[in-house]
């Protein structure tokens, strides 16, 4: 169950033709018991402030090979300010890049009460073990 908080994220947004950000969009909007603040790559000037307010940087893979710079700009930002990386795999797909894999705290697919229980895992300082709902097992 998620707990009561709301939580800052930003998330990546930017040249999205399968429209990825809007899919992910519905399945966090989807839990009734999840608030969050949105903060967007697109719509939002990615200050030093921003990253200083968000508790988890939300990364869709299906809007990396569109939008390789700004990947790599948040990965930098991440480090820079200590922010987690949650990596949500392309819909319908379970591969990612190792390279971006290696460089997230958490991947995980669209269940979207895995990506709710990665945000507050990521936020409470524990590392993600959970294949959620890659298919893996433990």
């Amino acid at each position: 169950m998620a707990d009561e908080r709301s939580y800052t994220l930003l998330i990546t947004k930017g040249n999205d033709p399968d429209d990825q950000y809007g899919f992910y969009k519905e399945r966090i909007d989807s839990q009734n018991d999840f608030s969050y603040v949105e903060y967007n790559t697109e719509d939002n000037d990615l200050t030093d402030e921003v990253f200083k307010e968000v508790d988890v940087i939300v990364m869709l893979f299906g809007l990396y090979h569109n939008n390789k710079e700004l990947f790599e700009e948040l990965f930098e930002k991440s480090g820079e300010f200590d922010v987690p990386v949650l990596l949500v795999r392309f819909f319908g797909m379970e591969f990612i890049l190792k390279e971006l894999e290696e460089r997230s705290d958490a991947v995980v697919g669209w269940n979207p009460h895995c990506i709710v229980d990665a945000i507050e895992t990521l936020v409470k300082g524990r590392d993600w073990v959970k294949p959620c709902d890659s298919g893996e097992k433990l």
